[in-house]
């Protein structure tokens, strides 16, 4: 069984290997990686990996092209090719999402047997804050960060909805891939059989378009969420806010951003079992000599930039905002 993932990556070498660790752990087999404007080591840690068989690194046609929304051009791409209709299940996600199956022995296999009439599963993702950790450390995500978004109560203004990405079987007939899910042709909706994260058949939802999100009543956990470290430390939010946004380059407001995500009122450990298990997968990578030469060089990398980025006015005013936003949540929660 082929199970093909589809993800873009700018400057996130520090944390790369444990996302790749993990994921190659509970199935995915078929790792394709495309890389931008890197100044941080990840595209020499992709060739790497890409040399040692791990997984498939390209260049983000975004690059030749000289285009921005670099996620666009990369699903633009992929979908002139063959490989996706002739894998097995194929899912588009990012490297700070990372797939945390809760049924079974927390495995693709296991998801896809809990839900065997399923060829399509909407992943809601499960927002994780800062969960109280300040500074960067060459640390795993899924051990550092346990506090996140309740999985029932509302966090946007007008809709109680949570974001989506799609694990997709060929069976499902998709017309072709997107960022979140695949469309479908309109006279072939009869092959989509969908569930959401608790197994629960989805019959509700346009499939000719792309999913984003799910409201209160479709979305659900149960079987399998999507951790989205969204913001990682508050010293490394500082990386996220230098590196950009991928897909709008003009998004400037950082503090926005945080305030949208930083909510830690779910002590969340459904990773946690995998923990050491990831761990030892990602020291085995590092037994190679070069990508753990290039692994270390990133971590410096992220040190050093965070030290000079602490020293800029308008970086010193975020980290000022984020720190009274923190404090008054703290308050709030204590009273």
């Amino acid at each position: 069984m082929r199970i093909t993932s589809i993800t873009p990556m700018k400057n996130e070498a520090p944390f790369l290997l444990e996302w790749v660790a993990y994921h190659r752990m509970i199935g995915v087999n078929d790792m394709l990686v495309f890389s931008n404007d890197c100044t941080d080591g990840t595209n020499l840690m992709l060739e790497r990996l890409d040399e040692m068989g791990v997984l498939r690194h390209y260049p983000n046609p975004s690059m030749y092209l000289d285009r921005d929304k670099h996620h666009l051009q990369v699903i633009k791409y992929i979908n002139t090719s063959e490989r996706l209709p002739r894998s097995d299940w194929v899912v588009s996600f990012d490297v700070d999402e990372f797939i945390c199956v809760n049924t079974g022995k927390g495995h693709l296999e296991d998801l896809f047997n809990a839900v065997p009439d399923a060829n399509m599963v909407v992943m809601n993702q499960h927002n994780f804050g800062c969960s109280g950790v300040v500074g960067f450390e060459d640390r795993l995500l899924t051990e550092q960060f346990q506090y996140a978004w309740d999985k029932e109560k509302p966090y946007h203004p007008r809709l109680n909805r949570r974001g989506t990405k799609t694990l997709t079987h060929r069976a499902a007939q998709a017309k072709s891939w997107h960022n979140h899910s695949p469309v479908f042709h309109a006279d072939k909706l009869d092959k989509v059989h969908c569930v959401n994260g608790s197994g629960k058949r989805l019959t509700d939802q346009d499939f000719t378009k792309d999913i984003k999100s799910l409201l209160e009543g479709s979305f659900g956990f149960d079987l399998v969420q999507l951790n989205h470290y969204a913001l990682r430390a508050v010293e490394t939010y500082l990386l996220k806010v230098h590196r950009g946004n991928a897909n709008h380059a003009d998004a400037k407001d950082a503090m926005a951003y945080w305030r949208r995500y930083d909510h830690n009122d779910l002590h969340d450990t459904n990773i946690s079992r995998m923990v050491p298990d990831i761990a030892t997968a990602r020291d085995e990578l590092l037994k190679d000599a070069e990508l753990r030469s290039l692994h270390e060089g990133a971590v410096d990398v992220a040190r050093r930039r965070i030290a000079t980025l602490k020293k800029q006015p308008d970086m010193q005013d975020l980290l000022r905002r984020i720190e009274r936003y923190r404090a008054r949540n703290q308050e709030a929660a204590s009273a």
